[in-house]
């Protein structure tokens, strides 16, 4: 919430004052849960504030549905069906809690050209420039990530119970805005993951359904937190080369590797707070904090961005036309935030030849073209079957999050 706006302000005290009369006739209902209400909000009193405002907003939305069915003529107008349920569904209804996660984050330099190009492929393209995607920095992030359990937050699929999760992510952050003759306006921040490997059809299907993130099975090795962090691997399902006769084959897509403990330094320390963490991981990236739009060369403070605690992500999601495989029956641009909850610690492993010092090494498949399409390095040298790429940045991060109901920023045209 942005306190400088009133209506905003306004807004939010009223959603928060509407959750309030929600929860106050439940606990009426069930006083037995008073005595944790309370000790709830002794001790996350802005948490609580903010699950409030969210379930008022929930509920304002409902209202304003209720009235626009039955009291407005909309009853028979709904351009949706209602989604039909299934008990061996995977596709869970969002949003979603995310509790326990582990992230090991290894920041690796790419090719601005390159990034620029896979923005135009899977997010400007599509729109025809009504918005515009491009990379923020040449820094990539691949994380290695153990998640204790993801779970709805509402019912039907909250009652299911929880999913324990393992994934691989590579993540590139977008300048987000619009042309207006020759000039671009930067509007926003988002984060877009090219490369996405999931552990379990449940991630998998509920990602790509719901949000239309692009994910793929794979086959993990991450340490725990007590363990040390010398080897992470992916393996996925892949093909060496393209041909009618290629066989697909399991094998290993990647690993990062501890490849020496290197002189310490005075950064090189824990982290108790993510602002402690945001701030030593902007600091050692980027000169002041601030980043520069490609293009036009403003600065935009990153530190301040991550402190928002709040990530949105982008997504290209579509579904193949049954009658024409060439086309897209569905296809949209959604945003959708990813909201931090609580922040149990961090660490740097290291940077810059201090510390622990990493490489990546990515094998070469024709159906995984990461080092192609990102840049990264100089990609492989001829006839090679891998290649070794420095690791900048190293670090490791534990908290739950939320990732919260996402948002169409761009919708294709249906076909009649």
């Amino acid at each position: 919430m942005n306190p400088n706006n009133p209506l905003q302000t306004m807004q939010t005290s009223f959603h928060t004052a509407l959750g309030a009369v929600s929860e106050f006739t439940a606990l009426l209902q069930e006083p037995q849960k008073l005595t944790n209400y309370f000790t709830r909000m002794q001790q996350k009193p802005e948490q609580l504030f903010q699950d409030l405002a969210v379930k008022g907003k929930n509920m304002e939305q409902d209202m304003n549905s209720f009235f626009k069915n039955y009291f407005c003529g909309g009853g028979n107008k709904s351009p949706y069906p209602k989604y039909i349920e299934r008990a061996d569904g995977q596709a869970f209804n969002q949003p979603y809690e995310i509790k326990g996660t582990k992230m090991y984050g290894f920041v690796v330099e790419g090719s601005m050209a390159k990034l620029q190009e896979v923005c135009d492929k899977y997010l400007n393209d599509p729109n025809n420039g009504e918005i515009e995607y491009r990379p923020a920095m040449n820094y990539l992030v691949l994380t290695f990530n153990k998640i204790d359990s993801l779970s709805s937050i509402y019912p039907p699929d909250y009652d299911k119970g929880t999913v324990h999760e393992e994934e691989a992510i590579f993540w590139m952050l977008t300048v987000v805005g619009k042309r207006v003759g020759p000039l671009f306006i930067a509007e926003r921040l988002a984060w877009f993951m090219p490369y996405v490997y999931v552990n379990n059809s449940p991630i998998l299907v509920s990602g790509r359904e719901v949000y239309g993130f692009f994910k793929e099975l794979g086959l993990f090795q991450i340490p725990e937190l007590n363990q040390e962090p010398d080897l992470f691997t992916v393996d996925t399902l892949v093909f060496k080369e393209f041909s009618p006769t290629s066989q697909s084959i399991d094998a290993r897509l990647l690993e990062v590797q501890r490849i020496n403990k290197g002189e310490k330094h005075p950064a090189i320390k824990t982290w108790d707070t993510f602002e402690e963490a945001a701030r030593a991981i902007a600091s050692l990236l980027f000169d002041n904090n601030e980043i520069l739009i490609p293009g036009l060369q403003l600065p935009f403070n990153f530190l301040e961005y991550l402190l928002e605690k709040i990530v949105p992500l982008v997504t290209l999601k579509q579904i193949r036309d049954v009658e024409n495989s060439k086309k897209a029956c569905y296809q949209a641009l959604i945003e959708s935030p990813m909201q931090l909850q609580t922040f149990y610690g961090g660490k740097l492993f290291g940077f810059n030849g201090f510390g622990d010092q990493f490489q990546l090494k990515i094998n070469n498949f024709a159906s995984q073209p990461i080092v192609q399409d990102l840049g990264l390095h100089k990609g492989y040298p001829a006839g090679s079957q891998s290649v070794n790429i420095p690791v900048k940045l190293g670090f490791v991060l534990h908290f739950d999050f939320t990732l919260k109901d996402g948002k169409a920023v761009w919708q294709a045209p249906q076909k009649n």
